[in-house]
């Protein structure tokens, strides 16, 4: 049969003081109510029941917050639902009896309560007639604009018992005229307790035209606000079109009253990237991650959360921590976040269009004097490098995805970062019974392939001596640690004949990931990413124990050493003691000179052409520089940074000449490409 339910209301209003009325229910079967978000100020009897009709009692309390408020009530049954919009009204309010009230200089509508509807009077003595006047039960409070508090005694009488109340009205001097929350579209704009953003910040998409938006607002005596120069009154809750609202400027938002000329003005910062708040209870540390509230604000809406697409705005419980080791160090910090549910449980959502995860990256960039190097390298990477077995496992990736974002954490702007994705089994799809993740983390004999001191007993997912972690799995992935893979290929690199390498390469690596690798390394200058800053992976070491060669950490690339010095283009291979690339540079084993030529020929006038680079690279730079973010970094980190660099010897650049970084990123890469060009011209081809 049919269901349905119905009511008698739709729509309730009513005033701060709240009220209790009756309506009617009707519904074919097993029904019950309840709320678009959390309440404690509405109560329904009853609030579920049964089939027929019901007589229902709300009642609404008074309003002691400090704004108006609204909220849906739903009642269901089965798969059908009827809703009441309650909304109430605030204002100032007090209860007679009552011996004296205060308000604030702003003024504004005072109810009283606890008098008759009609039968009672309200004397205003003669001295306070200028500042407060009375509108049936209302005081209307004039805003004060003196220094010093002002009092009156005011008389109100019940005319029906009858019985007279003296209250002494006090009001504070003179304040700021300021409004202390602005809501645009729904999302709070965020506010910075160091001043570096000023007064709000607000996000637009910078590839879309301006549309009308929601201004809604707060503040003591704030009646209507103007913006910039368009004297329009805006009163809270007004759909309005801003044609100054863009990324990159700094709207003057003026506030408002009609009892006072005072006029205040406060500052509205409009970004065009996505912008990232954090809030912890306790201060972040390496480890463990520390309980948080992650908000991201994305105008481009490229945010999915199961079955709610395109979202502006996502919230989520989770924790973070600081990222890395060595970058712990830095003033300016990276961090790793994981999403959860309300019960603490693993939480997975689309972030940015990236990936759908839960473990997440925001990189800091801190010694790229570009703030894109491992985004360029990692775009480009990710245009002509994929999984052997992509064809397969459409969705694996060989490289991270991630795009600029501004952060703020416990309410303070903490500058640009890149929310980024990971190096995990998700990103290249291996199997989970027989997949292997190693990441080497330092410059041992191991991480470059030299040999070990000791196997790894296989008791920790570190292999101490060897300086490699398992990422994958680990303890939480439920299977046991397990480094005789890796130990066997490092044997095999470190002590195998030249012929036995040869004949045995194809079966130790893929051959496509390591002449593709190889290459980009050598393109890059990666000297900090031959041995440490690597992943080696196994898909599936039941199908194939062929290694493939990850890259990670890319910052010091592109034309700078980490520690942001100027890297020469013309140099020769890049093979440190990376014992692999000297053997494959001086042993050429299973013909791999000719295949590295081969796919070189392919590469360099494709993704890895001047005109190619080029593109990626003006791309980040016109995405800082347009959305204002360059400059508040700078004026968030330059200083601080500048006074840090003595003490681990940075070379004396820094972020803010973006533009002229990027020039001479543009030219390096050029004079790198033609000498990597007569760097595999001497190699064994025909």
């Amino acid at each position: 049969p049919s269901q349905k339910i119905t009511t008698s209301i739709k729509e309730v209003n009513t005033s701060v003081l709240g009220e209790t009325l009756s309506f009617t229910l009707e519904s074919t079967g097993d029904w019950e109510a309840s709320a678009s978000e959390p309440i404690d100020w509405i109560t329904l009897s009853p609030s579920l029941g049964f089939e027929g009709v019901f007589d229902i009692d709300m009642t609404i309390k008074p309003n002691t917050g400090d704004r108006a408020r609204s909220v849906e009530i739903l009642f269901t049954t089965g798969s059908q639902s009827a809703k009441i919009k309650v909304s109430q009204e605030w204002s100032q309010f007090f209860k007679v009896p009552c011996a004296s009230y205060k308000i604030s200089y702003a003024g504004g509508r005072v109810v009283v309560d606890g008098l008759p509807k009609t039968d009672f009077t309200i004397t205003i003595p003669a001295e306070a007639q200028d500042w407060i006047s009375v509108s049936g039960n209302c005081l209307n409070v004039a805003f004060n604009e003196n220094e010093a508090a002002r009092k009156a005694k005011i008389s109100i009488t019940d005319n029906t018992i009858p019985k007279t109340y003296n209250v002494t009205l006090t009001q504070s001097g003179v304040g700021k005229m300021t409004i202390s929350e602005l809501y645009i579209d729904g999302y709070k704009c965020l506010t910075d307790k160091r001043g570096i953003v000023k007064d709000f910040m607000y996000s637009v998409d910078m590839d879309a035209a301006t549309k009308p938006v929601k201004i809604e607002f707060y503040g003591e005596g704030v009646q209507w606000i103007t913006v910039g120069s368009n004297e329009t009154k805006i009163y809270s809750g007004d759909i309005v079109s801003l044609s100054d609202l863009k990324a990159n400027s700094n709207l003057n938002i003026y506030s408002h009253c009609e009892t006072s000329p005072k006029i205040g003005t406060q500052t509205l910062v409009v970004s065009g990237l996505p912008i990232v708040e954090i809030i912890t209870n306790e201060d972040v540390k390496d480890e463990p991650k520390v309980d948080c509230t992650f908000r991201l604000f994305d105008p481009k809406a490229r945010t999915d959360d199961g079955d709610n697409k395109n979202l502006t705005f996502f919230e989520s419980k989770g924790g973070i921590e600081y990222r890395g080791a060595g970058a712990q160090r830095y003033i300016k910090k990276p961090y790793n976040f994981k999403l959860y549910d309300s019960k603490g449980e693993k939480r997975e959502a689309e972030l940015l269009n990236i990936r759908n995860d839960n473990s997440w990256i925001l990189d800091a960039m801190f010694l790229d004097v570009a703030h894109m190097r491992t985004r360029v390298c990692f775009d480009i990477w990710n245009q002509f490098n994929k999984p052997y077995y992509v064809s397969e496992k459409p969705k694996a990736m060989s490289g991270t995805r991630g795009h600029h974002v501004e952060m703020f954490l416990n309410g303070e702007y903490r500058g640009l970062f890149t929310l980024t994705d990971r190096i995990d089994r998700k990103q290249y799809q291996i199997e989970q019974n027989g997949g292997y993740i190693y990441k080497a983390k330092g410059w041992t004999d191991a991480c470059c392939l030299r040999g070990y001191s000791a196997r790894s007993s296989n008791d920790d997912y570190y292999w101490n001596s060897a300086d490699i972690e398992q990422e994958y799995p680990d303890a939480d992935d439920g299977f046991a640690p397990n480094f005789n893979y890796l130990a066997d290929m490092i044997d095999f690199v470190a002590k195998s004949s030249k012929e036995e390498f040869s004949a045995n390469f194809e079966q130790h690596f893929d051959m496509n990931s390591i002449i593709d690798a190889f290459i980009f390394l050598n393109m890059i200058v990666a000297h900090d990413n031959i041995g440490r800053n690597t992943f080696w992976i196994l898909r599936d070491v039941k199908e194939s124990k062929k290694f493939i060669h990850g890259l990670w950490d890319l910052d010091g690339t592109l034309g700078r050493t980490w520690d942001r010095k100027e890297e020469n283009p013309n140099q020769g291979w890049v093979r440190g003691r990376f014992r692999i690339y000297e053997r494959i540079i001086d042993e050429n084993p299973a013909n791999i000179h000719q295949k590295i030529y081969d796919r070189w020929l392919e590469l360099k006038d494709g993704a890895l052409a001047p005109e190619n680079f080029n593109q990626v690279v003006d791309y980040y730079a016109k995405q800082m520089i347009d959305s204002g973010a360059r400059d508040r970094e700078v004026k968030r980190w330059q200083s601080l940074d500048i006074a840090d660099q003595p003490r681990w010897g940075y070379a004396s650049v820094y972020y803010g000449d973006l533009e002229g970084e990027t020039k001479y990123m543009k030219e390096w890469w050029a004079k790198r490409l033609t000498k990597v060009n007569s760097l595999i011209n001497t190699l064994q081809h025909k």
